[in-house]
């Protein structure tokens, strides 16, 4: 199954890519540990001396550029979770759930930075703020 993708935002004039109309609703990096919703995918070929290359924006905001290490996807793998961030921005714009395309129950979530030098201490502060 195909899913309409959004037609990306050209931040600089020199920067020329080919868009993608459509692609399957899931991709899977094999670099990362989550499985994200695309919401736009554009091919760049900066040079002649280099190979095409894609770059895949996430309804979650990342962005993931490469060659090779992406899986485009009609499910989610098994035991595989999807980025809740991505979740819950593509059905805030009208896309269906990933557990309606996928026909089942998809797993939902994030990933935690966990210390491994101060065990005794707390992983995560919510009081932390970044200095300005």
């Amino acid at each position: 199954m195909l899913i309409k993708l959004d037609q990306p935002r050209e931040t600089r004039p020199e920067v020329r890519g080919l868009p993608w109309a459509s692609c399957r609703p899931f991709v899977e990096n094999s670099k990362a540990v989550l499985i994200h919703r695309p919401r736009t995918v554009t091919m760049h070929r900066i040079s002649e001396k280099y190979r095409p290359h894609i770059a895949v924006l996430q309804w979650c905001g990342n962005t993931h550029t490469g060659t090779k290490k992406f899986t485009f996807l009609d499910a989610p793998p098994k035991g595989r979770i999807v980025c809740a961030r991505c979740e819950e921005k593509a059905v805030e714009s009208g896309l269906p759930s990933s557990s309606e395309l996928a026909g089942e129950h998809v797993c939902i979530g994030g990933v935690v930075a966990v210390s491994h030098c101060c065990p005794e201490k707390e992983n995560y502060d919510p009081h932390y703020t970044r200095a300005s």
